[in-house]
């Protein structure tokens, strides 16, 4: 990052207005040519980023950067180092705000959409990338990493939402490659963690609320809160996209920003009818601002109009005609791990993301109407994370599959057969196999398939691994379906 090059009073300047600065202890003259929060990769001028988090403390790793070089350091508490210390209240939003500023502020030369609520961030921020694509550079940041038009390149932090640091050092290098619009897939943990406050967004976008992640956040309305707090992240002149359908918006306050409803059921400014399923996409109807347009999309299950409905609204809001909107929607990409097809024949094997109920609950309510013979549903659920959903998961599948396999999704350091305890709770009469190995699960959901079935491996989607103790062992479940499809003679 030698490029970069920042007096350390640009970075003050910048706490003091926030109301986040506390106490310098050393020379404010001196300049700083990068930003780092891990002393592994610190190197010298750095301005090293620590705070208290919640599994690590940042502040006992401060020596170990001052060592590599790091010329000054932004910390919740005074240490005992030689070098400028920037002693502010709260760490997580000071960092975000100083790598903002030492790397250039580079959101505010692009078009910034975020994408927040419980399901279907990353379809919809990629979609909303396919749609202003022909017009100009785009990227999203997200749970698959940054995605540009020649691919992924994987992010250094396992989170839908890249820490500060990461964050902004894309969002620079994008501003410099002439990127004109990135979407970022906005997490209830990054917006409560302040790591998007150096970001100035043009759009944001609430699909819907469900119960996930009550492990962290406590209870719905805390979860809803931090939800809701993209919206002051966004310029007094951008725009809030809001799906009508789902009620825990209602009442969300603009702030002087415009706001842009959209809906499958109710009044609003971006509207669907007429839908029709079938096995190779959607149809509709989608009405913007008066205009009719009837619409063939290739992505199928009434969730994924409600997705392609929030990116029209947003790609139109960063200035994508409609006409043009229309024309992407029909060529709109298959998401990798969201109802991926493995097999078509002689049943049907379907791969999904979906480890919500809600979730769950849209992936087979798609697949249910266009399924001949069984519906075979293999799922788990995480472990150390928010326990009350088990059982909830467990009923959606029990409401709407034949045949549920129970097994491991990440179990991470949690016991997997008590995490399957909890989901036969919920499994009501439902018939169910119980297999704890994920991989012998698969093998066995594909060998009672019959013609005309469909099997449904829920949970991993995307993902290339499986988290077990605190290991990920490479896991990549359209090649193992694949390899038990050809053990079973199928392929």
């Amino acid at each position: 990052m030698s490029e970069v090059a920042c007096a350390l009073h640009a970075v003050l300047d910048v706490l003091r207005t926030a109301g986040l600065l506390t106490e310098v202890r050393g020379s404010e003259d001196v300049v700083v040519r990068g930003v780092s929060q891990d002393s592994r990769t610190t190197v010298k001028d750095d301005l090293f980023l620590a705070w208290k988090g919640t599994q690590d403390d940042a502040h006992d790793f401060v020596p170990g950067a001052v060592v590599r070089g790091a010329s000054a350091v932004i910390v919740e508490r005074p240490l005992q180092v030689d070098v400028p210390q920037l002693v502010v209240r709260d760490g997580r939003r000071a960092a975000a705000l100083a790598a903002d500023v030492v790397l250039g502020s580079p959101s505010a030369r692009m078009a910034v959409v975020g994408v927040t609520g419980t399901n279907g961030k990353t379809t919809t921020s990629l979609l909303v990338r396919h749609l202003v694509a022909p017009e100009t550079r785009s990227a999203v940041i997200g749970t698959l990493g940054l995605t540009l038009k020649d691919g992924v390149r994987a992010a250094t932090e396992d989170l839908t939402t890249p820490g500060p640091v990461q964050l902004t050092e894309w969002m620079r290098d994008l501003s410099a490659k002439s990127y004109e619009t990135v979407v970022i897939e906005a997490s209830s943990h990054a917006i409560e963690q302040h790591r998007l406050d150096g970001i100035s967004f043009d759009v944001a976008v609430f699909t819907n609320l469900s119960q996930d992640h009550l492990d962290y956040h406590g209870d719905m309305e805390a979860y809803r809160a931090a939800k809701l707090g993209l919206a002051r992240l966004v310029s007094k002149d951008g725009t809030l996209i809001v799906n009508a359908d789902d009620d825990a918006w209602e009442g969300l306050e603009g702030g002087g920003r415009k706001v842009v409803s959209y809906s499958l059921v109710r009044k609003a400014d971006v509207r669907a009818r007429d839908i029709r399923l079938s096995s190779t996409g959607t149809s509709f109807r989608m009405t913007v601002a008066g205009q009719d347009l009837n619409i063939s999309l290739p992505l199928i299950g009434r969730y994924n109009v409600e997705n392609a409905l929030a990116a029209s609204a947003a790609a139109i809001a960063v200035g994508v005609s409609l006409e043009c909107v229309a024309q992407r929607l029909e060529v709109a990409p298959q998401v990798a791990g969201r109802l991926e097809a493995v097999v078509a024949e002689p049943f049907g094997v379907l791969i999904d993301f979906a480890h919500t109920p809600a979730a769950l609950e849209g992936a087979l309510e798609a697949v249910r109407p266009l399924t001949e013979g069984r519906l075979i549903v293999l799922f788990g659920a995480g472990g150390d994370r928010d326990r009350s959903k088990r059982r909830l998961m467990a009923q959606a599948v029990a409401r709407l599959a034949d045949v549920a396999v129970l097994t491991s999704d990440n179990p991470r350091t949690e016991d997997p057969d008590r995490i399957i305890d909890d989901l036969v709770e919920g499994i009501g009469s439902t018939d169910f196999i119980r297999m704890t190995d994920r991989r012998d699960a698969i093998r066995k959901a594909l060998e009672v398939a019959r013609p005309g079935d469909t099997v449904v491996l829920a949970g991993k989607g995307h993902e290339t691994y499986q988290v077990v103790g605190k290991e990920k062992q490479p896991f990549l479940e359209a090649d193992i379906a694949r390899d038990a499809l050809r053990e079973l003679g199928v392929l």
